[in-house]
Order: structure tokens, then C-alpha cells, then sequence
């Protein structure tokens, strides 16, 4: 019971749905059956960055209490690890010109620099 626990909170932290996953060791397998691959996790992954959202989505914690909150965690770095879903996205400058304040940062040197 414990390891389809485990299998569906990677599943609820991963793609934001309650699927009904039974093995962690199978778990790139059985996330692409049910409709995501990895390629689909990557991109849920890069929407919610954009939208400066939770990700990976929250899990209760009353489940991670059942798990294990180390379990847990150590599980879900190597999930995030096989699905290349690891490391940080670089956040994208904003598409605007500066503002006063910002121009006059920028502008702004320290005397060696001169």
C-alpha cells in the first residue's frame, strides 16, 4: 500500500491530478500511459514558472506523514531527476523598458569605473 501511495503523491506532485499509479519504480511508464509524458511534464513544469505558480504542486500532508516526509522528498528528487524535470529554468528578463529608477541603477557606476 505504501509504494502506490508514494507512486500517486509523485504522480499529485508532478502533474497537479490524482492518478491512479501503483509502482515508483514504474513511474515514468505509468505517467505516460495515463497521458504524461515526460515531455508534457516539462512543459506543466515551464507553465508554472511562467505563471510564477507552485511547482511541483503541493501534496497533503497528511500523505507525506504516511510516506515519509525524507521518502517523500528523496522519491521526488529522483522522479524529477529521470524525467529530466531537475535544475532551475533560467527566469526571463521582462519584456519592457526600464523605468526612472531602474535607468538611473543602471547608470549608476562605482568611481573605479570611470
Amino acid at each position: 500500500m505504501t509504494d502506490s501511495l508514494l507512486a500517486s503523491a509523485l504522480g499529485l506532485a508532478l502533474t497537479g491530478e490524482e492518478l491512479p499509479l501503483t509502482d515508483p519504480d514504474a513511474l515514468n511508464d505509468e505517467l505516460t500511459a495515463a497521458g504524461y509524458p515526460a515531455d508534457r511534464l516539462q512543459e506543466i513544469r515551464r507553465t508554472a514558472q511562467a505563471e510564477q505558480s507552485v511547482w511541483p504542486f503541493r501534496v497533503p500532508v497528511e500523505t507525506l506523514r504516511a510516506i515519509g516526509f525524507a521518502r517523500f522528498d528523496a522519491a521526488l528528487a529522483d522522479a524529477r531527476r529521470s524525467l529530466g524535470l531537475d535544475g532551475l529554468v533560467p527566469a526571463t528578463p521582462a519584456q519592457r523598458p526600464l523605468n526612472r529608477d531602474e535607468q538611473r541603477l543602471a547608470a549608476d557606476r562605482p568611481p573605479h569605473w570611470g
